[in-house]
């Protein structure tokens, strides 16, 4: 019950974070089950990464830029698009974000 409540928790922040200029440019679902719970704690985790990648919950993470000053504001922008995403069961996601001229993107596979 406590698990259930905490994930709620963070569905409903991650939710709230979306940003008008984030989207996701790629889902899948073709390469197998996923484990949902496992992904959300990943997701969680990725906010205070910088941009390496990382593996977590049987997947690869990946979070990079192009002129783009902040990886936490980049998993501000898109954190609510991948809990969707992790919620339709997609085995890989990118989601971008576009202010001005920067760019970053973050995602699984």
């Amino acid at each position: 019950m406590k698990f259930t409540a905490v994930f709620a928790a963070l569905a409903a922040f991650a939710v709230s974070q979306v940003s008008a200029n984030a989207s996701i440019v790629s889902e899948s679902d073709a390469l197998g089950a996923t484990d949902q719970g496992a992904l959300h704690t990943c997701l969680q985790n990725y906010r205070i990464n910088n941009w390496d990648g990382m593996d977590c919950g049987g997947r690869g993470w990946f979070k990079g830029s192009h002129d783009y000053k902040s990886p936490t504001n980049c998993w501000d922008a898109c954190a609510g698009y991948i809990v969707q995403a992790i919620d339709r069961g997609a085995t890989a996601v990118e989601c971008d974000d576009v202010e001005g001229g920067a760019r970053c993107w973050m995602g699984y596979h």
